[in-house]
């Protein structure tokens, strides 16, 4: 089944498009499907030093073992390098598609790429595994596995983060204390070793993905899905994680929905003259409110601004990036249950206006998932497609001005 397909009974009664019953299906995660459709399965993009970094997991038959790819540019994404393997040497991935997608993260020539293994859980997922590269992605090795509980079923919904100074920042969800929660490590030495991990947040909605975005001054910041209400919030840390901030939440929906929805949220930091910003975008299935919403922030995620619709029916799966002109791009795609659209708004002033929504994708051409990079002049959008009874793939397009 399609991956935008997988969950559109439960998203229909998320939004109030289909009645909601007395008790709504309980929270759980689907199992490991098996015969996915062959081709990209998986795409993460990051940008370093004028340098994108592009992560691909793709099947070369519905039941093969997934192949994790890296490969760079260094015209902002007009051509790439040749891929690089980076999972030659590992266990096998597990539960490798969109919504759950391997991570990478970038500083100077060292790379780190992140996804879950299979394991023991339910549904066959498992432990935390890592490569590095610190040749800009020639060669790699693997790294420790960052979480120090010792378990090996679920460590998945992953997000990995590179600050200025090089720490490298991963956080993800399992259930070490016998509830999902919100766990962080870091890594001073460009992610072979990791630090004492510490929780975020001893309580979370079960799979959705998380976003982490570096503050200054060493500071992190994590977007998450609460469990009651079903609202995403931030947490931050000051001191690597030793201490977390109360969780605020961003949009305050109220959202009452007793199952997992499966969508995440994007979280970006923002440089202006005026200081640093954090931006959100978060979805809700709220009564009365569901849609996918900006939000700001001017004091590093204690306070955040009241919600902007992003004005596209049906619009969820966000992603955000911000270039040094005060420009700010929201891309997101839609619960079209026939074939999904990649869209995406450009604000001009860090969010305070926004232009009109712009399709991106072709009509016929379902496009699931985009990720956005801002480029020297402009930004570049990346999806992937899956056509009917055609091999998925990858698409990027630079943001029409």
């Amino acid at each position: 089944m399609k991956p935008f397909l997988r969950f559109s009974t439960l998203c229909l009664l998320a939004t109030g498009l289909l009645p909601l019953q007395a008790e709504p299906p309980p929270a759980r995660k689907p199992k490991e499907p098996l015969g996915e459709v062959p081709g990209v399965r998986s795409l993460e993009v990051c940008a370093e030093g004028g340098r994108l970094h592009l992560l691909l997991g793709e099947l070369a038959s519905p039941t093969a073992v997934p192949t994790l790819t890296h490969r760079s540019s260094r015209d902002g994404g007009a051509s790439w390098s040749e891929p690089v393997q980076v999972n030659r040497d590992t266990p096998k991935p597990h539960g490798i598609h969109r919504g759950t997608d391997a991570r990478i993260a970038a500083h100077g020539d060292r790379i780190v790429a992140a996804w879950t293994s299979a394991g023991t859980d339910a549904w066959g997922s498992g432990p935390l595994t890592l490569v590095a590269s610190a040749d800009g992605g020639k060669t790699w090795v693997p790294c420790e596995n960052p979480a120090d509980d010792g378990r090996t079923d679920g460590h998945n919904f992953l997000a990995l983060a590179a600050d200025g100074a090089g720490l490298f920042h991963l956080a993800w969800l399992d259930s070490r204390d016998g509830d999902r929660g919100l766990r962080y490590a870091q890594s001073k030495d460009g992610g072979l070793h990791w630090e004492q991990n510490h929780t975020a947040a001893p309580k979370t909605c079960e799979c959705c993905w998380n976003s982490l975005a570096p503050l200054a001054g060493g500071g992190i910041a994590i977007l998450f899905r609460g469990r009651a209400p079903r609202d995403m919030h931030v947490v931050t840390s000051q001191n690597a994680g030793q201490e977390w901030s109360k969780p605020v939440p961003v949009g305050g929906f109220q959202w009452d929905f007793s199952a997992c929805p499966h969508v995440g949220g994007a979280l970006i930091t923002q440089h202006t003259p005026a200081g640093e910003q954090l931006h959100a975008a978060v979805w809700t299935g709220a009564p009365g409110a569901s849609g996918l919403y900006h939000l700001r922030s001017d004091d590093a995620g204690r306070s955040w601004t009241a919600p902007h619709k992003m004005n596209v029916p049906l619009a969820w799966h966000p992603a955000l990036a911000a270039d040094t002109k005060n420009r700010l791009l929201a891309v997101w795609d839609t619960m079209t249950a026939a074939s999904p659209e990649t869209w995406g708004a450009l604000s001009p002033d860090g969010g305070l206006t926004w232009n009109p929504p712009v399709l991106l994708s072709q009509p016929s051409a379902p496009a699931a998932h985009p990720r956005v990079i801002a480029l020297e002049n402009g930004f570049r959008v990346f999806w992937t497609e899956e056509r009917p009874l055609q091999t998925a793939v990858w698409k990027s397009v630079v943001f029409p001005e």
